[in-house]
C-alpha cells in the first residue's frame, strides 16, 4: 500500500484588528450542513489568525434565526428562538445585549463588510445556540444545535407529514432559463503553471524547465477543453483536445435526447465484471444518463483535470478511501467507486503546489437512482488509446415498471495479454420495500460465461450488500486468464457509521472477497477502514489481510491530522503485519500561513526498507492575482533538488472588457456576468435613460454570494458548477431604495467551463397600497382580518398579495407600474360562503406610487 500523502490547509496566523485589506484575503467558501442536510454549499467566511470569520446575517437565516443584520450601520437586532431572548449588537459602539446580558465587545472578533457582518465562529457559537464544527482541509462547517431550532421542527414536521420535496435542502423557485448561446470561437480561460527545477539525484545533476495549459472555451458552437504540456522528460507530454456539449436537460441531437455529446480525447465507461472505467483516448462518447447520477448502477467513476503538482484526495462518507498526484495526461480517476444502500457521499479535495485548497462534491442516494418507468438511459462510447488499444461500448438501462429496471449491452476491448474481446451482457434490478436485488449475466466471444446474484439493504446507519458470481471459463479486466481460473466470488461489504452519543461518531467499511479457483484453491481479501473526528482531530486507520493460495499477507496505514496554534499537522504511518511483522514508511508534515497569503510547509519522511530520509520545504504564495513557490528537498543520501513554480489561471470578463487573472483554477468551472440596473424606461433593457446599481447583492442557489455590483452596476460570478443548474437572483434586502424590487425574480443558468455568461437584472421601482377589509353582518359593518388580497394584471394574473391583520388592515408591497385590480380571493370568499361589493382598478406610475385607504368589503352570501 502506496504511502499516501496529504498537505492539508491550516489556520492562519493570529491578525491585528485592521479592516480587511482584500476581500480576498484568507477568503474561503463553506459548505454548511445541519446533521445530514445541507443548509448552503457556499457561505463566505474569512480565515484570519486561528478562527474563521462567518457571516451573521446568512448564518441567522440558514437556521431560520429571528436575527436582521444592517451591514452598513454595524447593527443587528432581533431574538434567539423566542422574544424573550433579544438580540442587539452595536459593532461600532462596541455592544451586544443577549438575552438582558450586556457585553462589551472586541472589535477585533468583527469585520465589516458590504454584504454582511462577519463575526469569529467562536464567538458566534457562544451568541447562536450551536456548536459549529470547521473542518478546513474539507472546506465544511458542521452545525451541531444545543438548543432545537425553527428548521429542525420544521424539518420534523416534514417528514411527519410525508411532505414532497428534499427536506431541509435547496428548494427549486421555478426561475425561468436563460440559455447562454455558443460562439464559433470565443477567448478562453487558461489554467498555466511553468516551473523550473534542479535536481541531484545518485551523483547525477539535471536541471529542467516545464510548461503546461488547460484551456476551455467555446470553438466550432461546442465547449472545448484543450491540455497541453511541454517536458522533455515526460513522454506523455503533448496535446489533448476534447469536442462537444453537455445539457442536464437532454436537448442534445433532437430525438436522441443526449446530454452527454464529446469526441476527441473521452474516456470509456466501465461494465460491471467485465471492465473499469478507462483512461482517455482518441475517441467519441454519447449519452442520455443524467449528469447527476452515477455512472453505473452501483458504482461511479470519478474523472477530471488535474495539473501538475496537484494532488487530490477521496473520501467517501467523511472516510479517506483514495489519493493520486498529477500524472502526465493532467487527468485523475478514481474508478468504479462501490456504491451503497442509503447516502453515498463523495468528496474531492485537490491541494495545489502552491498550497491551494479546492473542493468539489457529488452525493447520490442509491435507491433514488432507478430509471423512470418507460424511460431508457444508454451509452455509446469508442476509442484508441495512446497504445493503440481499442475499446468500445454500447450499454442500455431500461425502466420496466416502477420497482424494476432492465439492462443489456455489448463492450469490446483489449485484455492485458492483447488479446480483443468481446461480451454481452444482460442484468435486472429490482428496489423493492428497502433492499436492492440484482440479476446479471455476461457471455465472452470466447465462450466465457458469469452469473451474479446480488442484494444491497440498510440497517439502521450501515449499508450492507451482498453478491456471488458463478464463473465458466470467464476472464476479462477483473478475471484475469490464468490456468488456474476462478470459479466462484462471493463479496460482502458494510459501509456506515457508529454514533454512541453525543458528538462522536466513526466512519466505518468492512470488505470481504472470497475466490474458489478451479483447483479448489481459495483466495480471501479482508479490508477494514475505521475512521473518527472529534476536537479538530481526524483520525483513519486501514487494514487489510489477504490470505493466497495459502500464504498470508497484512499491511495497515495510519493517518492522523491537528490544527493547533494556527499550524496544520499530518502524520501517516504505513507498517506491515506479514508475514514479517515492521514499518514501511512515515511521513510527517506541517502547514502554517503567514501574511499576505503567504504559507510555509515542511515535510519529513522515512522510507524504512530503503533507509532513507527526506526534509523537504516550501514557501508558497497562493493568493492573488498569481501564484508562486519555492521548494526544496534534502535526502540523508545526500540527494537534492531546488524548484520554482508559478502559476497563473486568466480569463476574460467581456462586459468590462478586462482579463481578469487569480492564483486558484478557474478553467475547469463556469461564471457570470451579472449587471443591475434601474430600468426607468421600463423596456428591460440596459440603454442611456437608465442607470446602474451598485452595492447589489447576488444569491446563487439561494444563498448570497459574496460579489456586490461595482459603480457600473457589475458583478463577476466566478467558479460556478459546471453543467449544473444554477439559480441566480438579486437579493432585494441589499438595494439602497425600499420601493426598488428586480422585475425578474431570478433566472436559471447552466454555467460551462471557460464561459461567462451575461445576465442583466432590470430593477423598477414598484407601489404599494394599503387599506382595510370590512364584512357587513347583522346589519353591521366591523374590520374582518385573515382575508387575502390580490393584485392582478387584464389577463387575471396574480402579481401580489396579502392577508388581512386582525384589525382588518392590509398593506401590499412590490407592485410593479400598470393598471390592475385589487380583489379578494374568490376561493376563499366562495369557501367562506361570502361575496365582495366589487374590485378597485389601481395605477401605478413609472415613478410608484402609495395608494391609501383602497378599502374592501365582503358580506355573507345570505345577506344577513
Amino acid at each position: 500500500m502506496a504511502l499516501l500523502p496529504a498537505l492539508l490547509s491550516a489556520y492562519a496566523p493570529p491578525a491585528a484588528a485592521a479592516p480587511l485589506r482584500a476581500p480576498e484575503a484568507n477568503l474561503v467558501l463553506l459548505e454548511v450542513r445541519l446533521g445530514n442536510q445541507l443548509l448552503s454549499d457556499a457561505v463566505t467566511g474569512y480565515e484570519i489568525g486561528r478562527d474563521v470569520y462567518l457571516p451573521l446575517g446568512e448564518m441567522a437565516r440558514l437556521l431560520t434565526l429571528a436575527i436582521r443584520v444592517t451591514p452598513g450601520e454595524g447593527r443587528a437586532s432581533g431574538y434567539i428562538l423566542n422574544e424573550e431572548r433579544a438580540f442587539s449588537l452595536d459593532v461600532p459602539g462596541r455592544v451586544a445585549d443577549i438575552a438582558g446580558r450586556h457585553e462589551e465587545l472586541d472589535r477585533a472578533q468583527f469585520k465589516l463588510l458590504s454584504d454582511d457582518i462577519y463575526v469569529a465562529s467562536k464567538l458566534m457559537a457562544r451568541w447562536l445556540p450551536v456548536d459549529l464544527d470547521l473542518d478546513m482541509s474539507s472546506l465544511a462547517l458542521k452545525v451541531k444545535p444545543r438548543e432545537q431550532l425553527p428548521i429542525q421542527a420544521r424539518l420534523a414536521r416534514r417528514e411527519r407529514g410525508s411532505l414532497p420535496g428534499m427536506p431541509g435542502g435547496y428548494a427549486d423557485p421555478g426561475y425561468p432559463r436563460l440559455s447562454t448561446p455558443y460562439r464559433l470561437v470565443d477567448t478562453p480561460f487558461i489554467d498555466q503553471t511553468i516551473g523550473l527545477a534542479t535536481t541531484s539525484v545518485g551523483g547525477r545533476r539535471q536541471t529542467e524547465a516545464a510548461y503546461t495549459a488547460y484551456l476551455t472555451t467555446d470553438l466550432a458552437g461546442m465547449e472545448a477543453a484543450l491540455y497541453a504540456s511541454r517536458n522533455r522528460h515526460d513522454p506523455d507530454a503533448g496535446l489533448r483536445l476534447t469536442l462537444g456539449r453537455h445539457d442536464p436537460d437532454a436537448g442534445l441531437l433532437g430525438p436522441l435526447r443526449a446530454r452527454t455529446a464529446l469526441f476527441g480525447s473521452v474516456p470509456v465507461p466501465g461494465v460491471a465484471n467485465v471492465s473499469a472505467s478507462s483512461p482517455t483516448g482518441n475517441g467519441a462518447v454519447l449519452s442520455n444518463r443524467p449528469l447527476n447520477q452515477p455512472t453505473s448502477f452501483d458504482r461511479h467513476t470519478l474523472q477530471g483535470a488535474l495539473p501538475p503538482g496537484w494532488d487530490v484526495e477521496l473520501y467517501y462518507n467523511d472516510a479517506l478511501v483514495g489519493f493520486q498526484q498529477s500524472r502526465g495526461d493532467g487527468k485523475y480517476s478514481f474508478e468504479d467507486q462501490p456504491l451503497a444502500y442509503g447516502p453515498n457521499e463523495f468528496r474531492l479535495v485537490f491541494h495545489g503546489p502552491l498550497g491551494q485548497l479546492r473542493v468539489e462534491r457529488q452525493s447520490f442516494l442509491l435507491e433514488q437512482s432507478a430509471v423512470p418507468r418507460g424511460a431508457l438511459y444508454y451509452d455509446l462510447a469508442a476509442h484508441r488509446d495512446r497504445f493503440g488499444h481499442q475499446r468500445a461500448l454500447a450499454q442500455f438501462e431500461w425502466g420496466a415498471s416502477d420497482w424494476l429496471n432492465a439492462t443489456g449491452g455489448w463492450q469490446r476491448l483489449a485484455l492485458p495479454d492483447g488479446v480483443q474481446r468481446g461480451y454481452a451482457n444482460l442484468g435486472l434490478r429490482s428496489y423493492w420495500k428497502g433492499m436492492i436485488a440484482t440479476v446479471d449475466a455476461v457471455h465472452g466471444d470466447d465462450g466465457g460465461k458469469l452469473a451474479q446474484l446480488g442484494l444491497k439493504t440498510r440497517l439502521g446507519q450501515v449499508s450492507l450488500s451482498a453478491s456471488r458470481a458463478t464463473l465458466d471459463r470467464f476472464s476479462s479486466e477483473f478475471f484475469s486468464p490464468s490456468a488456474d481460473p476462478v470459479k466462484t466470488r462471493d463479496e460482502l461489504r458494510a459501509e456506515g457509521v457508529v454514533a454512541p452519543g453525543g458528538s462522536s461518531f466513526y466512519p466505518l467499511a468492512l470488505q470481504v472477497r472470497h475466490d474458489r479457483l478451479a483447483s479448489g484453491t481459495r483466495n480471501i481479501d479482508l479490508q477494514g477502514r475505521i475512521a473518527a473526528y472529534r476536537d479538530g482531530i481526524a483520525l483513519s486507520n486501514t487494514l487489510r489481510w489477504q490470505s493466497l493460495g495459502g500464504h498470508d499477507m497484512a499491511d495497515g496505514l495510519f493517518q492522523v491530522s491537528r490544527r493547533v496554534a494556527g499550524i496544520g499537522l499530518t502524520g501517516q504511518l504505513q507498517y506491515l503485519i506479514a508475514p514479517d511483522a515492521g514499518l514501511g514508511s512515515a511521513a510527517l508534515t506541517a502547514d502554517y500561513y503567514l501574511n499576505d497569503g503567504y504559507m510555509l510547509n515542511l515535510g519529513l519522511t522515512r522510507a524504512f526498507h530503503e533507509r532513507e530520509t527526506r526534509l523537504a520545504g516550501a514557501l508558497n504564495k497562493s493568493l492573488g492575482t498569481y501564484g508562486l513557490g519555492v521548494n526544496a528537498f534534502y535526502t540523508n543520501r545526500r540527494d537534492y533538488g531546488l524548484g520554482v513554480q508559478f502559476f497563473m489561471a486568466m480569463g476574460w470578463e467581456p462586459r468590462a472588457m478586462r482579463m481578469t487573472m487569480d492564483a486558484q483554477p478557474m478553467a475547469n468551472m463556469g461564471a457570470a456576468s451579472v449587471r443591475v440596473f434601474l430600468d426607468k424606461n421600463l423596456d428591460g433593457v440596459m440603454d442611456e435613460a437608465d442607470e446602474p446599481i451598485g452595492g447589489a447583492g447576488i444569491t446563487v442557489n439561494g444563498a448570497s454570494y459574496l460579489a456586490r455590483t461595482n459603480a457600473a452596476g457589475l458583478a463577476t460570478l466566478a467558479r460556478l458548477p459546471a453543467h449544473q443548474h444554477t439559480d441566480i437572483a438579486v437579493d432585494p434586502n441589499s438595494l439602497d431604495d425600499p420601493q426598488w424590487q428586480p422585475r425578474t425574480p431570478g433566472v436559471r443558468i447552466v454555467p460551462r467551463p471557460g464561459k461567462v455568461s451575461s445576465i442583466d437584472f432590470p430593477v423598477g421601482v414598484t407601489g404599494e397600497v394599503d387599506g382595510t377589509t370590512y364584512l357587513y353582518a347583522s346589519g353591521a359593518r366591523r374590520a374582518i382580518g385573515d382575508l387575502r388580497l390580490e393584485v392582478v394584471d387584464s389577463r387575471r394574473k396574480v402579481v401580489a398579495s396579502a392577508v388581512s391583520a386582525a384589525d382588518g388592515y392590509y398593506v401590499i408591497t412590490g407592485i410593479f407600474p400598470g393598471e390592475y385590480f385589487l380583489r379578494v380571493q374568490p376561493e376563499q370568499l366562495k369557501r367562506l360562503g361570502l361575496t365582495d361589493t366589487g374590485m378597485h382598478v389601481i395605477t401605478i406610475g413609472k415613478e410608484g406610487a402609495v395608494l391609501n385607504g383602497r378599502d374592501l368589503d365582503v358580506r355573507a352570501e345570505d345577506g344577513a
